[in-house]
């Protein structure tokens, strides 16, 4: 008998114990944590556009931005509102998807990891070119999760759509910033499954020499270019998951037009009952950032077990099958969807909206500024960083080598300033160079402390008061011949 062979049965005797005590590991899911959007406070009401061209327009409106507004910054917007409900400490990557992005050559999702305060190891990613792109980064991202290289990610979407002018779709598009959380823990939304479709057809484009959307609508473009993709990929999806459309709770598709969503939903099987609002009527077509923000509305009305079919199109179709799970229960927002929409500001002309449109395309008086003087500044001015005192505790703001309060200079910090806080003080100034006088110039007392001199946007003069509680946002702020420039001002809380 060799050596050992009188413990071989011993050896499998204690393997095959082992193996029936062991308990199974739970499956971990893959979904959505978390949904932020920002629709602009102002608006346009179609109609506008109707008078100004002497032809008849569709009812409802369009969301517009301010003059400080741009698609990255509407997608920052986003991003925060996904921060402020989970927090960043378990981010590891940022990806945007625009159409508009404002630089064709430099990373938006870089610039809005050092706004959102993301250490230099966070993975950045841009997705462009197609009004699909977010729900193409959506995908790359569950791929991420999925083979373990992440464990949560940010993605978020922003497009300013410009139709020709006179157009129809000049009035049909809107203006929108969304943005989810992906991850394994806290999902409310489970990813069950994906499909996909490609398809080169001339429906929406943009040259790099133009300064609007190009289209050509017809009811052959809608027909081939945005059903026909849509119904292939959701049957496609449902048949893979084995799921009938009786089975979801809601279909969340974006429509080009208001109309053509509901031929898409009911040629795949579902009711009326179940199509998701659009909001076209109150946003617009918004792009990129539609499919988030829908999803972020379905979400809201949702119950555990609830299974939603999310579509987007653009030179083919994507589609998500999600089931809502019981951490949907626990969510607690402060504010839903229609309360953000119904806080608004009208345009009250079209020619009001153009100028907002195109301020600082025809005013690039800004200085010209070195990549020393913004590196050094990046802390500061991007990431928003005061200098906390670790004698009497006083935060202030730029930052300092001595504490304004009792003058020591041998133990200061470095820290994050908080980006809510209340007004001080204020004062309306008529006298600044701005579009849109007067101009809001406000003291701001951070919450932790801090105090900022900030310009105040996205509200009405006549509204602001002492003791108002605030947001800071990044806005566009001057321009150079040569540079977009940023920086922090604030807004109302809403």
């Amino acid at each position: 008998m060799g050596e050992g062979k009188p413990f071989d049965s011993l050896r499998r005797f204690l393997g095959r114990k082992e193996r029936e005590t062991e308990k199974p590991q739970p499956a971990t899911i893959i979904g959505i944590t978390s949904c932020g959007y920002h629709v602009p406070f102002c608006r346009l009401e179609r109609g506008k556009i109707g008078q100004a061209w002497a032809r008849r327009a569709g009812p409802g409106e369009r969301a517009a931005i301010y003059f400080d507004e741009d698609a990255l910054t509407l997608g920052l917007e986003a991003a925060q509102r996904c921060l402020e409900e989970k927090g960043k400490a378990a981010l590891e990557a940022l990806y945007f998807a625009s159409t508009s992005a404002p630089f064709w050559q430099r990373s938006a999702a870089s610039f809005m990891a050092a706004a959102c305060d993301l250490p230099p190891e966070c993975e950045t990613l841009d997705f462009a070119s197609s009004i699909r792109s977010a729900t193409s980064a959506l995908r790359a991202g569950v791929d991420a999760v999925s083979s373990g290289r992440l464990s949560h990610l940010l993605i978020a979407a922003g497009d300013v759509r410009d139709g020709q002018p006179g157009e129809s779709e000049e009035e049909w598009f809107g203006d929108v910033g969304s943005a989810v959380i992906l991850g394994r823990d806290g999902v409310i939304a489970e990813i069950l499954g994906m499909a996909s479709r490609s398809d080169d057809f001339l429906d929406e484009w943009r040259r790099d020499s133009d300064g609007f959307i190009q289209t050509q609508s017809s009811r052959f473009t809608t027909e081939r270019g945005y059903q026909a993709n849509l119904v292939a990929v959701g049957q496609a999806l449902l048949q893979k998951q084995g799921v009938q459309p009786q089975d979801c709770a809601k279909i969340i598709l974006p429509s080009p037009d208001g109309r053509a969503h509901v031929n898409a939903a009911k040629k795949l099987g579902f009711q009326d009952g179940q199509i998701q609002n659009p909001l076209f009527q109150e946003v617009g077509a918004c792009g990129s950032a539609a499919p988030f923000l829908l999803l972020a509305a379905a979400l809201e009305t949702a119950k555990p077990g609830d299974r939603l079919l999310l579509l987007s199109y653009g030179e083919g179709a994507d589609g998500f099958l999600l089931q809502v799970t019981e951490e949907i229960s626990k969510r607690s927002l402060p504010r839903s969807l229609s309360d953000h929409l119904s806080e608004k500001r009208l345009y009250p002309s079209y020619q009001i909206y153009k100028k907002m449109r195109t301020y600082y395309a025809e005013n690039a008086e800004g200085p010209e500024l070195s990549n020393v003087f913004l590196a050094k500044e990046e802390k500061q001015n991007v990431r928003l960083y005061g200098t906390h005192c670790l004698r009497c505790g006083t935060r202030q703001y730029p930052l300092a080598r001595v504490c304004i309060a009792c003058q020591n200079h041998d133990s200061l910090q470095e820290v994050p300033l908080e980006r809510t806080g209340h007004v001080f003080t204020f004062t309306r100034d008529h006298l600044y160079v701005a579009p849109d006088a007067p101009t809001i110039m406000s003291v701001v007392d951070l919450n932790q402390g801090g105090r900022l001199y900030l310009q105040m946007t996205d509200v009405d003069p006549e509204d602001v008061h002492i003791g108002d509680e605030v947001v800071l946002t990044l806005r566009r702020r001057k321009e150079s011949p040569t540079l977009h420039h940023y920086y922090w001002k604030c807004r109302p809380g809403r």
